[in-house]
């Protein structure tokens, strides 16, 4: 569903907002949307950026999750909800979101690479070397990008 001139200014403009670090005024453009478009993917994906910014967690997990039904192909947002998940206290539920993306995409490098993440901050490191091992099989790329994650901490103090 294309969307109408008048909210794709709306759209564009939340974005640009969204770009300068100005999060109010880019949700206050989504707000001016038709009602009819708000659920849209590509509308809803800038709603989870204004809410990650203003760690609104649990409208993260909602937007998060429901663009994870649009696309459950796409590993970015069920990273997305499993973090919101994981930010609100219930590692072990985000934790369960991740292995059941690696179930459905038969192995994302990008999921293992989460659930590395999620499990040495969490301080499973076994699982965390395991969970990195699956990420750099399946996406060589991320070998370098695991030397500087942060959350893979614990886990390069325990080697």
């Amino acid at each position: 569903m294309p969307l109408e001139e008048t909210d794709d200014r709306h759209l564009t403009a939340a974005q640009g907002y969204l770009e300068l670090g100005l999060f109010i005024e880019a949700n206050d453009e989504l707000e001016e949307m038709d009602a009819d478009v708000r659920h849209l993917p590509e509308v809803l994906e800038v709603r989870l950026g204004v809410y990650r910014a203003l760690e609104k967690w649990e409208l993260v997990e909602v937007v998060a999750r429901k663009l994870t039904q649009y696309d459950p192909d796409e590993s970015r947002w069920r990273i997305e909800w499993s973090k919101a998940v994981a930010l609100r206290g219930n590692a072990g539920a985000a934790r369960l979101i991740l292995l059941d993306g690696i179930k459905l995409t038969s192995g994302s490098g990008e999921l293992y690479f989460a659930l590395a993440c999620l499990d040495a901050t969490a301080g499973n490191i076994e699982a965390a070397k395991e969970a990195l091992h699956s990420a750099i099989k399946a996406a060589p790329e991320l070998r370098k990008r695991s030397l500087d994650e942060p959350a893979l901490e614990k886990l390069w103090d325990s080697i």
